[in-house]
């Protein structure tokens, strides 16, 4: 990924926080942006994000994460968004307060395994209180069903005869077909705000608490169903096979298989054949997950 330099960064942070910037520090994750820490003098920190699109970018992602933080949903608040236009680029930043904690996905394997469960029932409540706001009309990223690509759909059955073998192939081309049917014949759910990417990596960790959701880059309206299927494809070992604990604590809040409305099958089913999909080849572990998910939905 391309960096930008501090010269463009500094006066960018200056202009919304009225403080220079001692120390920056890039941090991993942040979707499809460069995402770093900025000390500031006096002690305080930021979190700064930038992204390289052709509009303004950030503004329906701070305007959703206004609305989460306001249903009780832990995320920071965006004290400014700049654009600027640098060597014919157009950068847009998103100046953040910054959160403690370290990402769920990290304390896999450093958490003793009760704690961890605790967390995801935690984070399961959290979702819900996500899933309980009605996004604008037009903000954020729309996630509907799909129906399957065809040609991807060929290019992902030789891939995984190649990797695994024709049965899991076969495997996968029975989930794409339970897609078919479902885009063709399941009505309209109703949707409320998904963040987008609700998976251990982008939920934040401090003193046993979840005290942040982060990466609001993907959110937007969708059938809670969304990220709730993708919990179960991508949250990664062991918490992938706990989604029975998201489930516990979403039901603090509402009932999660009401909410669901019975498409979690084909929302993981749409995610898997995009993962499947990207340019990026995934690991034969991967590909052993994705073949799993269906095989037990269908």
């Amino acid at each position: 990924m391309v960096t930008t330099p501090r010269t463009v960064i500094d006066p960018m942070v200056r202009s919304v926080c009225g403080r220079d910037v001692e120390c920056l520090v890039p941090l991993s994750g942040g979707g499809m942006s460069e995402t770093y820490r900025a000390d500031l003098a006096g002690g305080t920190r930021v979190v700064v994000r930038i992204a390289r699109q052709g509009t303004p970018w950030f503004i329906d992602e701070a305007h959703l994460m206004g609305q989460a933080r306001a249903a009780g949903v832990p995320t920071a608040e965006v004290l400014g968004l700049e654009h600027l236009d640098h060597d014919g680029e157009l950068l847009s930043f998103s100046i953040q307060r910054f959160l403690p904690g370290r990402s769920l996905g990290e304390l896999v394997g450093v958490l003793p395994a009760a704690e961890l469960e605790r967390l995801a029932v935690d984070a399961g409540e959290v979702l819900a209180r996500v899933h309980s706001v009605t996004p604008d009309p037009g903000r954020g990223l729309r996630h509907d069903l799909r129906l399957p690509d065809e040609p991807a759909l060929a290019r992902i059955l030789r891939i995984v005869t190649e990797i695994l073998n024709p049965a899991a192939a076969a495997v996968v081309e029975r989930g794409a077909d339970y897609l078919r049917h479902s885009v063709q014949t399941t009505p309209a759910p109703p949707t409320s705000l998904a963040q987008g990417d609700f998976l251990p990596k982008n939920l934040l960790i401090h003193e046993g608490t979840v005290t942040g959701v982060i990466d609001w880059e993907f959110a937007g309206p969708a059938a809670p169903a969304f990220d709730l299927a993708r919990w179960e494809v991508s949250a990664g070992a062991p918490l992938n096979d706990r989604a029975d604990l998201l489930r516990h604590g979403y039901a603090r809040i509402t009932d999660p298989t009401q909410a669901a409305a019975d498409l979690i099958a084909a929302f993981a089913i749409d995610w898997i054949l995009e993962l499947l999909a990207w340019k990026n080849p995934a690991t034969p572990a991967q590909f052993q997950r994705c073949v799993d998910v269906i095989a037990r939905y269908t």
